[in-house]
């Protein structure tokens, strides 16, 4: 165990590394798709021996039942009969060999007085009508009634509640369907009613094999599947929002995470960027940790899921971060996906333990059905519409205003700053002047310059279009059942060269037999990623770029305009060229085996086993050319002892793989007992083993030549400062990184019901982990939840008809949360290159020992009640939650004398509570029973869920309630100080007072010019906090903390109207930042402003009509006085205009509502689906983020762009997409 629970990690420099040669990525992705195809083509075995459905016998003078038991246990196939119409009939005499099953009932009831009819797999067997008619069976009336209950698809239902109308009598269908009604009302009329079904009321005697039907009102939550165990949603006891993938899938969305915004309760999403491939932010229930990931774990068939990529927690909790490495989810196909189960409280997520504090969305893949293999294949083509200009939120100057700009810096006679060239109007002005051309030529460029209108968003972006191609086969027997799909995707970015390109599979096949069940599930898939580095700001460019330069000359060739390199270097510059220098490229291939095994003991105790296993690995390449602009900033001046890139350019390659492995062993026993089974008692138990292990490399080389192959050339020596800084840089010299995290964990459930109407569980986990201290594995710290549910419909409602359902559900626990990348044991790290002082090599170290760390814990509380009114036309749930964390991980400044800054600490506590509501509303439902055309139906359904959480001690530091000790102003303004008593990433803003009537500079309250002694005087005798709060206001929250959404459905014949709104409240955004950068520099000459700027102070009495500050002339608003005086200690911030953007005056609403998608569809009608030989097709048209109506002052600014990042992304893109699903 000690070995198990130990990790390690190293680092250094690679002993020895190959570019060219090994196996390739090339390699991998072919051998992976053929090995796809060949797991899908082996599934096509099991369509061929699915349906042989025959029946070899020899009975001699034997008993119908005799022979009924034979054909069951042959075929699978179930018989439903009276036993009294058995005891009459005559004995049989028959031998079969290998008789196809229709014929084989004809013989066996030939010469008999029974009839029989084959529905659903089950064969009824009756009284011929003649005899009926006469009598024959009246004594069967006083004989008790056995019946059973299916689904459509003709599985048997449990759980399912029949009454005797106008009795006190109920009882409940067994695991197998089947019921009994007592002889005494043998004559009476069955009420046949199941959550999510039609009410169906039928004679006693006609209650033989009832089917039931879904209704159109379906709650959508009829089997919930936690990971570890299937429950009946009329048994559930904890809080689980449950959906079908059918209700989610919206073509133009490829992932599952973006799919569920506004459709869960409780679930906050937030998309900072429309760039292909990037990851939503999710939040469930609010915020649960401070420092750990603030994600929800992702559980893909019962087998948690790994991320591709171990980004720190710091970076993916970063409101700003745009996650393009993608997530643990992000390669599988919505097209695969049955069901989604979002688990919200303690008793829901106890049995995943330590790392499900923030919720856990439970994916349910695929299986197969009984029946004929069907194929099944659907297409969608996207239209992707890119930004333009005379879009809302492109609120940008044109050429003609931003040449307006220019001539009033010329006309007050205004300095530009650190500017040694000029372009565009100011090249040509700085000509005229020098005499170089005349006025005339001066007046041609000047008045091209205003008309030129340069597109830089059609340059850099575009309309793109997206295919995705799915084939699925499906099918099986009783016995063996099976899905297999192959799919597609080729989704183009809108900004030119960027792709996702992803490859995935998918097999399931179950075994299903008397007393094992086997199930084996793979799932697989390969992207292909390419973007354009970071580095380049693309994006900032097509914004902030003037719209007077133009991108081609003339004769069409590229436009180069001169840049300054920071050794003062000239570089001519154009950014279509200079996007051709570079490349942004990552392939992932990852896998997912699980195979699980379950022996039935007895009938009421078994066995099962799983084994699950995991690879991924994530390649990303990253280069620049000798010709880009990024080695031109690095080649500094040229010299042999400054120049760090002297030859070719730079060549990145990350590497991270990730291996992982659950082995579970569980036991389950369940029973009834008591008169009438009155009681039900369930005991599952089991142990968990799990490791996870990450192993990544990074290097970074330069003198790359791609043009040439990939080839490296050497480096002469003569270049001293390449050797002596670059080389011994740790990029440059390589390094491994590993990180191993190993689980052991024991774990148990109880349930028990009394006659399916007083349900009560009790969940508990241990776990001993190498991530615990060592003195926290010490101690039993189990995570455990009770959670209780009333079904009181029969007893506050029993008489209320229009009271279909009526149940109240509690739970209360412990979640639990830790943070990777800590250690119980010290890490020491030895440098490789030798300490110039001490004349000897060193060392750092890289984890501190931190023995007595804990898992955060978290108690969560909740409780609800779920109703069903007016005969199921009216479902949902409505309930209250409350969270509290207590040993929430912080960070503590530490001594330098221990060798680290930091040290990581349980302190700190949390809370989050909030309100959620579901609804299903079926208004209008003229859906006949009989299958027959389909009248109007109108359904919707509207969700909401409101979070409000905040910090609720003193923690660290208890003079002024601030829980980090290291801070400054930048952190209260993006909202990444906590405060005790606020919520989790609240931010502040300077107080605008107004613009100065001297110049234009702004001005605000607590830093005025005229009192700055006084301030100066205070401020060096307060805390630096407390300066802060001084002079900043609270702005708000980041994060919204109430979100939903409201789908709607009409339907007529065969056509379908959707359509889905989604709303979010409570966060506040920063509008986009108009002065930084602008007046401090005066505005470069290649350098755009937005509109806002139109309305600019330009004289002295425009601060009574405008609050846009005007160009800067002085200098005060660049260095103000706390900046050059002794409070500039205190770092109260940056120039005026800097602090204007971060002021409140730059401060709206987040709130939105935007029309997520809409979507029409037509099902081909049956008699034109049998012309084209196709069991079912249909087409559609869908468009998603079609228009979001927000608030006014954004001025089409995208509620999503928080304003609070000086780099511009990409916003949502609408989208348009042709979908065609057909089925063989």
């Amino acid at each position: 165990m000690n070995d198990f629970l130990f990790s390690k990690e190293y680092s250094g420099r690679m002993p020895g590394h190959q570019i060219n040669g090994g196996a390739t990525n090339t390699d991998s992705q072919f051998s992976f798709r053929w090995i796809i195809l060949l797991l899908f083509v082996l599934t096509l075995s099991f369509s061929n021996k699915s349906h042989a459905q025959t029946v070899t016998f020899d009975l001699k003078n034997a008993s119908i039942v005799r022979a009924t038991t034979e054909i069951r246990k042959q075929t699978k196939y179930d018989f439903t009969y009276n036993d009294l119409i058995l005891k009459k009939a005559k004995p049989v005499t028959l031998k079969l060999v290998k008789e196809p099953l229709n014929s084989a009932l004809k013989k066996l009831f030939a010469g008999q007085d029974l009839d029989y009819e084959i529905k659903d797999r089950i064969i009824i067997i009756t009284e011929k009508k003649a005899n009926v008619a006469n009598g024959a069976n009246n004594n069967g009336l006083n004989s008790p009634v056995n019946g059973n209950v299916t689904n459509e698809d003709g599985k048997p239902m449990d759980g399912v509640t029949v009454r005797v109308k106008g009795t006190k009598f109920s009882t409940q269908t067994d695991k197998s369907g089947h019921f009994t009604i007592p002889a005494q009302y043998a004559t009476g009329v069955l009420e046949i009613n199941h959550l999510g079904y039609y009410h169906l009321e039928i004679p006693a005697q006609r209650a033989r094999v009832v089917s039931l039907k879904i209704s159109a009102s379906d709650l959508k939550d009829i089997l919930v599947r936690t990971g570890y165990e299937e429950i009946d949603s009329r048994q559930l006891t904890s809080s689980v929002y449950t959906v079908k993938a059918e209700d989610l899938l919206t073509p133009g969305v490829n992932t599952i995470d973006k799919l569920l915004e506004g459709r869960i309760p409780g679930l906050i999403s937030m998309q900072n960027s429309g760039q292909v491939g990037a990851a939503p932010k999710l939040r469930i229930r609010g915020t649960s940790t401070i420092l750990g990931n603030r994600e929800p774990l992702w559980v893909l068939d019962g087998i948690v899921l790994q991320d591709p990529v171990n980004v720190n927690p710091q970076s993916i909790n970063d409101l700003d971060f745009v996650n393009l490495l993608g997530n643990a989810i992000a390669g599988l196909n919505p097209e695969d996906i049955d069901q989604i189960d979002v688990l919200k409280d303690a008793s829901a997520t106890a049995l995943y333990g330590a790392k499900a504090g923030n919720g856990v969305i439970v994916i349910t893949t695929k299986k197969g059905k009984p029946g004929k293999p069907t194929i099944s294949y659907s297409t969608n083509v996207t239209f992707n519409r890119r930004p333009r200009y005379s879009d809302r939120n492109m609120n940008m100057m044109n050429s003609e205003e931003r040449m307006d700009v220019s001539k009033e810096m010329v006309e007050r006679r205004m300095q530009y700053n650190n500017v040694t060239q000029f372009s565009g109007y100011e090249n040509a002005l700085q000509q005229y002047y020098k005499g170089t051309i005349g006025y005339d030529e001066f007046k041609r460029q000047s008045d091209y310059y205003a008309s030129v209108n340069t597109d830089w968003l059609g340059l850099i972006t575009q309309d793109s279009y997206s295919q995705s191609h799915t084939v699925t086969l499906s099918g099986g027997s009783n016995r063996i059942k099976f899905y297999s799909s192959l799919g597609y995707l080729n989704e183009n970015g809108t900004i030119k060269g960027e792709y996702n390109k992803r490859y995935s599979s998918v097999v399931n096949v179950t075994a299903d037999y008397d007393n094992f069940l086997a199930q084996v599930s793979f799932t697989g898939n390969y992207s292909s990623r390419n973007y354009t580095p970071s580095d380049l700001g693309i994006m900032n460019y097509a914004y902030n770029t003037s719209r007077t330069l133009p991108a081609y000359n003339p004769d069409g060739s590229y436009f180069y305009y001169p840049v300054t390199t920071p050794a003062t270097q000239l570089f001519n510059y154009n950014i279509l060229k200079d996007r051709e220098y570079s490349a942004d490229h990552t392939d992932l291939l990852a896998s997912n085996l699980k195979a699980l095994l379950r022996l039935k003991i007895t009938p009421k105790f078994n066995v099962e086993g799983t084994f699950a296993y995991g690879i991924s690995n994530n390649d990303q390449q990253i280069y620049y050319t000798k010709d880009s602009y990024y080695i031109a900033k690095l080649r500094q001046d040229y010299s042999f002892r400054s120049d760090l890139a002297p030859v070719g350019g730079e060549w990145t390659k990350k590497e991270v793989r990730n291996n992982n492995y659950t082995g579970r062993l569980q036991a389950n026993y369940a029973t009834t007992f008591g008169a009438e089974n009155r009681h039900s008692l369930t005991i599952s138990g089991g142990t968990e083993i799990k490791s996870n292990e990450y192993n990544g490399f990074d290097i970074t080389r330069r003198g790359y030549f791609p043009e040439m192959g990939g080839y490296f050339d050497v480096v002469p020596t003569t270049y001293s400062g390449y050797y002596n800084q670059w080389m011994s840089d740790k990029r440059a010299l390589g390094a491994f990184n590993r990180q191993l995290t190993n689980e052991f964990a024991w774990y148990g459930t109880t349930g028990y019901s009394y006659r399916n109407k007083y349900i009560f569980n009790f969940h508990i986990r241990g776990e001993q982990s190498n991530l615990f201290g060592t003195r926290s594995n010490d101690n039993l710290l189990p995570i455990y939840a009770f959670s209780g549910r009333w079904n009181m419909k029969d007893d506050v409602a029993r008489n209320t008809s229009w009271i279909s359902d009526l149940a109240l559900k509690a739970s209360w626990g412990w979640q639990g949360n830790m943070l990777p990348g800590q250690s119980p044991y010290m890490i020491i790290r030895q440098n490789l290159s030798t300490d110039p002082y001490y004349n000897s090599t060193s060392a750092n170290i890289v984890n501190f020992p931190n023995p007595d760390l804990r898992w955060e814990r978290t108690s969560s509380s909740n409780i609800a009640v779920d109703f069903s009114l007016f005969g199921n036309k009216v479902t949902g749930s409505v309930g209250y939650f409350y969270k509290k964390t207590e040993d929430a991980f912080l960070s503590k400044i530490v001594s330098e004398i221990n060798g680290v800054q930091s040290y990581i600490i349980n302190s700190g506590t949390i809370e989050n509570k909030g309100v959620e509501v579901a609804l299903s509303v079926t208004a209008i439902n003229n859906v006949g029973m009989d299958k027959s055309k389909r009248g109007f139906v109108w359904r919707f359904d509207p969700q909401l869920g409101q979070v409000l959480n905040k910090l609720i001690n003193q923690a660290i530091n208890n003079r002024n309630n601030v829980l980090i000790d290291n801070i400054n102003y930048s952190n209260y303004l993006s909202g990444n100080v906590q405060l005790a008593g606020k919520p989790i990433n609240t931010f502040y803003s300077y107080k605008f007072k107004g613009l100065s009537p001297v110049d234009g500079s702004p001005i605000f309250y607590g830093l005025e010019n005229e009192n700055s002694a006084a301030y100066q005087k205070r401020y060096l005798n307060m805390d630096r906090q407390d300066v802060y709060l001084e002079i900043m206001s609270e702005s708000g929250r980041r994060e919204p903390f109430i979100q939903g959404g409201l789908s709607n459905y009409f339907g007529y014949r065969n056509f379908g109207l959707s359509f889905n709104l989604s709303y979010s409240l409570g966060n506040k955004i920063r509008l986009m930042k108009i002065a930084s950068g602008y007046a401090s520099t005066s505005a470069y000459p290649q350098q755009n402003l937005r509109k806002e700027f139109v309305d600019r102070w330009r004289r002295p009495g425009d601060e009574n009509y405008t609050n846009i500050p005007g160009l800067q002339v002085a200098t005060n608003g660049i260095n103000p006085w706390w900046s050059n005086s002794p409070v500039s200690s205190l770092e109260l911030g940056g120039s005026a205009y800097d602090m204007y953007d971060n002021s409140d005056i730059r401060l709206v609403s987040g709130d939105y509502l935007k029309l997520q998608s809409a979507s029409f569809r037509y099902n081909l009608s049956e008699s034109l689906t049998r012309k084209l030989k196709l069991s079912s097709a249909y087409v559609s048209l869908t468009g998603t983020n079609l228009f979001t109506i927000s608030n006014k002052m954004l001025k089409g600014q995208d509620p999503t762009q928080s304003g609070s990042t000086p780099n511009i992304n990409l916003t949502v893109r609408p989208t348009y997409s042709l979908s065609l699903n057909v089925s063989f």
